[in-house]
């Protein structure tokens, strides 16, 4: 995968936060978090965190006494999420590849990661990590989109992509719903040493007040306005307005309820592996 789909950077952050998160992940990390807590955590590593939305449920979730490391690969991205906790949050920030954490064995006894394992390039790597890290009887839960047939939203961001750049459309909004296989899931993570993988398909919705709000987010918040840009002869507002357009006549003009589904796996590393 191109370095372009981690380049996280500049102002996508914040575009991310203000508009991606209501859009697609608050109602996400919600359910997320509430399978994380079911059981005690002492010390929890979060891969991938971003703007740190997971994260904040995670904190306002976990007894104050819990320990949170919290990782992602891109320093802005994760300098962002910095700024929504304070220095008594027993939070601590560390930027990470997910493929070669920067941890000792054993280290936690709980992982967390949103929407982020899509984008490394080596699964079994990641799985593998997340495993070492662990210690015995640990447990992972982690969260992938389905496949964009049954993602709307994305899926019609991408037709209009398609329509307007004829001949060779971006693709990065391709990348965050390639990894929907259950049975390519289980197996990757069985080859890194996983026991009682569950996988749980779960169907919701994205609410956003108007396209325009959705046509910022999907290509400012993310490395797909860098892969627009990158072109050098196209106005990104005359894009966003294209496909706000677009996303109006597919989905009206305000108060917009569009189906999303996502899977959530989790897993427990058994004594011996």
């Amino acid at each position: 995968m191109s370095d372009l789909y981690s380049a996280f950077t500049g102002s996508i952050p914040e575009n991310y936060d203000r508009y991606l998160g209501p859009i697609f992940f608050h109602g996400c990390a919600e359910d997320l978090v509430r399978r994380v807590v079911k059981e005690p955590v002492d010390h929890l590593l979060e891969i991938a965190a971003g703007t740190g939305i997971a994260s904040r449920y995670l904190r306002d979730r976990l007894p104050p006494q819990a320990v949170m490391t919290v990782s992602d690969l891109n320093r802005d991205m994760l300098d962002y999420a910095g700024r929504k906790f304070s220095d008594s949050e027993n939070v601590q920030f560390q930027v990470a590849d997910a493929m070669a954490l920067p941890f000792e064995d054993a280290q936690f006894d709980t992982i967390a990661s949103q929407f982020g394992i899509m984008f490394c390039p080596d699964k079994v790597q990641v799985f593998r990590e997340a495993h070492r890290v662990l210690v015995e009887q640990g447990r992972i839960f982690f969260s992938v989109w389905n496949s964009l047939e049954h993602n709307p939203l994305p899926a019609t961001v991408n037709k209009l992509l398609e329509e307007f750049f004829e001949s060779s459309p971006p693709a990065f909004l391709y990348a965050p719903f390639s990894y929907s296989d259950p049975d390519q899931i289980q197996q990757h993570m069985q080859q890194a040493g996983w026991d009682g993988i569950e996988l749980i398909s779960l169907q919701g919705e994205c609410e956003f007040a108007s396209p325009e709000e959705a046509a910022m987010g999907m290509i400012t918040g993310s490395p797909l306005g860098l892969e627009i840009e990158q072109r050098g002869d196209v106005d990104i507002d005359g894009v966003v307005q294209r496909v706000a357009a677009g996303l109006q006549a597919e989905f009206g003009q305000r108060d917009c309820r569009v189906p999303m589904r996502w899977t959530v796996i989790s897993a427990s590393k058994s004594s011996g592996k």
